[in-house]
């Protein structure tokens, strides 16, 4: 019996050092050198990356000068088009993976299956609402303000879009974050997402819309307006942010 439990012992340690090893190959696998590739633009696409990073103080060459006709000529654009990310001189593209990954490094992933596949759901919610407007870029000045009226009226493709990310919010027990008790890389994505919704640049989709319309995902772009790495991040940032 005690031999069966000396032995018992011997095995959990080892497990315990295993596990202990391994976990610290993990923290010692941040990279050494992180780009991204991207506009001069807050656009929610890039800016979850970017922003994920400096929330999670990974360093990270924030290169917005760059023409997409040289990255491609570089090789740097495995799907053609911006943003993609650089580690260690291995290129990464697409943003809910990139967003990922910055989120894994930061800190900033729930680390649970679940919770980190309803952050990659935010984020594809993202990009319907993106590919929904989208769409209407490439009508006529006559056609886009019609088509937009029609995609936040009741039953349109936007307020669905739009709605389904209230909804994920809305699940979050009461939380002021989509998904998680602390910030993730969807709550970035969202509150860049509504920026933009609410900048009075898209014709046809008042600034209000969103506000008067989903008071959760309202709630949530409040929250993370008032984080301290966010504002610090706006500080460094002013031309994109404004004075506030």
């Amino acid at each position: 019996m005690q031999n069966t439990l000396r032995v018992f012992c011997l095995a959990s340690i080892l497990i315990a050092t295993i596990s202990s090893i391994s976990t610290t190959a993990v923290a010692m696998a941040r990279p050494t050198s992180i780009k991204l590739y991207y506009g001069n633009m807050a656009f929610w696409r890039a800016e979850c990356v970017r922003m994920g990073l400096f929330l999670g103080d990974i360093p990270f060459e924030d290169i917005r000068d760059q023409k997409s006709i040289d990255l491609k000529a570089a090789g740097k654009l495995t799907f053609g088009a911006v943003p993609v990310l650089e580690v260690d001189g291995k290129i990464l593209s697409q943003t809910q993976a990139m967003a990922s990954y910055a989120g894994k490094l930061a800190g900033l992933q729930p680390g649970d299956p679940w919770l980190d596949a309803k952050v990659d759901e935010c984020l594809n919610g993202c990009t319907d609402v993106t590919d929904t407007i989208g769409a209407t870029f490439r009508m006529s000045a006559e056609e886009k303000i019609p088509a937009r009226q029609a995609l936040i009226a009741e039953g349109g493709r936007l307020r669905m879009h739009l709605g389904g990310l209230e909804k994920i919010c809305a699940e979050n027990d009461g939380c002021e974050y989509a998904v998680w008790e602390s910030i993730t890389v969807a709550d970035l994505a969202i509150w860049r997402l509504v920026g933009w919704l609410s900048s009075g640049v898209i014709d046809g989709i008042p600034v209000d819309f969103v506000e008067s319309t989903f008071p959760t995902l309202s709630k949530l772009v409040a929250t993370v307006d008032a984080h301290s790495k966010v504002n610090e991040w706006k500080a460094k940032h002013p031309k994109l942010y404004g004075a506030k």
